[in-house]
């Protein structure tokens, strides 16, 4: 994969998500409106090269707000700051993680996923750098246990796995195992679901913060 460029990802989510999403965004790009209104980033009666300069410092300022969590008026910036504060609560920010192999990247779930059964989906441009290091991190944290789930289904061929999360405490034998593993694996959607959820939850809070 590369590090640099973008990445496109499409992250299935719990219904309901885009609404939320997309009621977000659309008060944070009223929010942009009112901030570009400010005389500091007015060009009218301006000289042409005066006016270049401050829209170039505009257009600075509105990626700086991005990065920095105060405006997230686009889907791709709201998920990236969301997907950010994600990895730092889980210590994965700043991590070195070995590049994942080929076979993370091969088609199907993971074993132990708890991927589906979701009914929409967000389509994601995220810095191919971000992308790089979830997967990696996923991995890395997740193979040891994908590996004993292989194992589990050899040793288990004629179990089914119910596709929902089970209580490991009330569970007994080989699916009480399985979901002790299963628990222990971190798939990228987990994280770009998690990072969408703070995002959004980032998004209406500065709506309440500045409507004060």
């Amino acid at each position: 994969m590369a590090t640099t460029g973008k990445t496109s990802v499409t992250v299935w989510v719990r219904e309901g998500t885009r609404k939320s999403l997309t009621e977000a965004l659309d008060k944070q790009k009223t929010r942009k409106i009112v901030l570009s209104s400010s005389d500091r980033w007015q060009t009218l009666g301006l000289p042409r090269n005066e006016a270049v300069q401050v829209r170039a410092r505009w257009k600075a300022e509105v990626q700086r707000m991005r990065q920095a969590g105060e405006l997230l008026d686009v889907v791709d910036a709201l998920a990236v700051f969301g997907i950010t504060q994600e990895l730092e609560a889980r210590g994965w920010a700043t991590r070195r993680f070995k590049q994942a192999p080929a076979e993370a990247r091969l088609p199907g779930r993971w074993p132990g996923s708890r991927d589906g059964g979701y009914k929409e989906s967000i389509h994601l441009q995220l810095p191919s750098k971000t992308a790089a290091r979830v997967l990696n991190a996923c991995w890395a944290t997740s193979a040891p246990y994908i590996a004993r789930l292989r194992d589990w289904r050899d040793r288990n061929p004629g179990i089914v796995v119910p596709r929902g999360q089970l209580d490991a405490d009330e569970l007994t034998g080989p699916l009480a195992e399985y979901e002790r593993l299963a628990a222990r694996v971190t798939t990228v959607g987990e994280i770009y679901r998690a990072g969408l959820r703070r995002g959004i939850r980032k998004a209406e809070s500065l709506e309440l913060l500045y409507a004060k």
